[in-house]
């Protein structure tokens, strides 16, 4: 029985050392084998014409990019194309054609019933004004014959009231003059109150604007101090050389160019190639390759370019955990947000 128990305890310790081993040469694979690009362009005119390639364990994995175009990207694997973005937007352009048409039957539908409805609502309408404008007529008459006997009655009740009147104005005379330096004092009362409010609320508002520019220029002075640490230009110089190994591990091996240029200006062509000339150790051998006959009178860009290089995981994932175990950076970031 222990015989039999141990062999499979074997059994599945060769199994995980195998997983264990796969897995390993698997993370061995995407860390050392490096993905290989090229790509070359051309431009003749108005005409141009671009292509990159990028393939990873000996052709493996390709991915391909084609332009002018519409352009297309196509990925194979093992040779068997998996992906085409030409053909998807292909099938997506082939699938719209049935539905507008479904959608045209809908709109024409829809337009008949309109139609029918429109002209229903135009004959209920047409008789309903006329039966409207028969009883306001009537109604009209009536209203007329009242109001010629209410004002004769009313011409009566006048000339008995006008006596009664003339006492009542003068009682109210008196009253309304007391009534009217009441309501003026009132009134002065509330634009004196409606003065020391708006005064006031000036003052709360220039406050506050002094009180954020201060708080803007302690912001300036406290950042200011914060970036102009020794320790943090330490660090400015560390993420410097960080990066500029990894752009030397990721850039072209081989370069190939025959270009003609000319921004239409002799000022902004110089600026061009002067940028060319501080490129110049950073291109090393390829500077042999490379082409450039500039034209300080005319606008154009034509040419042919051509390069070749390859990216290893490694370099980039090194560099990016130095980075990440930087000690340094974790204070720069605490001090940027105000963490004690």
């Amino acid at each position: 029985m222990l015989h039999v128990i141990l062999q499979i305890l074997a059994v599945i310790g060769v199994i995980i050392l195998c997983i264990l081993g796969i897995s390993l040469l698997l993370i061995l694979l995407v860390l050392f084998v490096p993905i290989r690009y090229r790509a070359n362009g051309k431009r003749e005119g108005e005409v141009m014409e671009f292509a990159a390639k990028a393939t990873y364990l000996l052709h493996m994995l390709t991915v391909k990019f084609v332009y002018p175009e519409p352009g297309s990207v196509i990925v194979r694997l093992f040779g068997i194309k998996i992906f085409d973005s030409a053909k998807s937007k292909d099938k997506e352009g082939g699938d719209v054609s049935p539905n507008t048409d479904k959608v045209k039957d809908k709109q024409a539908e829809g337009a008949t019933e309109t139609e029918g409805t429109i002209e229903t609502e135009a004959t209920a309408e047409t008789e309903g004004n006329t039966e409207t404008e028969a009883t306001v007529e009537t109604e009209g008459n009536t209203k007329t014959e009242r109001i010629a006997e209410t004002s004769k009655t009313t011409n009566t009740g006048v000339q008995s009231g006008e006596k009664a009147e003339v006492v009542v104005n003068t009682e109210s005379t008196e009253g309304k003059t007391s009534q009217n330096d009441e309501t003026s004092q009132k009134e002065k009362k509330s634009l004196i109150d409606k003065i020391q409010y708006t005064f006031n609320t000036i003052c709360d508002k220039i406050r506050n604007i002094i009180a954020k520019i201060k708080g803007i220029f302690s912001n300036i002075s406290y950042y200011k101090e914060v970036l102009t640490k020794t320790e943090n230009k330490k660090l400015y110089g560390r993420l410097k050389d960080r990066l500029l190994k990894v752009l030397k591990s990721i850039r072209p091996r081989v370069i190939k160019a025959d270009v003609r240029i000319g921004t239409g200006s002799p000022d902004t062509t110089a600026y061009i190639y002067g940028i060319y000339g501080m490129l110049m150790p950073v291109l090393g051998k390829n500077v042999k390759n490379i082409n450039i006959d500039l034209d300080f009178e005319n606008t154009v860009y034509e040419g042919e370019v051509f390069l070749k290089g390859r990216i290893t995981l490694f370099t980039i994932l090194v560099q990016a955990v130095k980075v990440l175990l930087d000690k340094q950076l974790h204070v720069f970031l605490k001090q940027l947000k105000r963490e004690e």
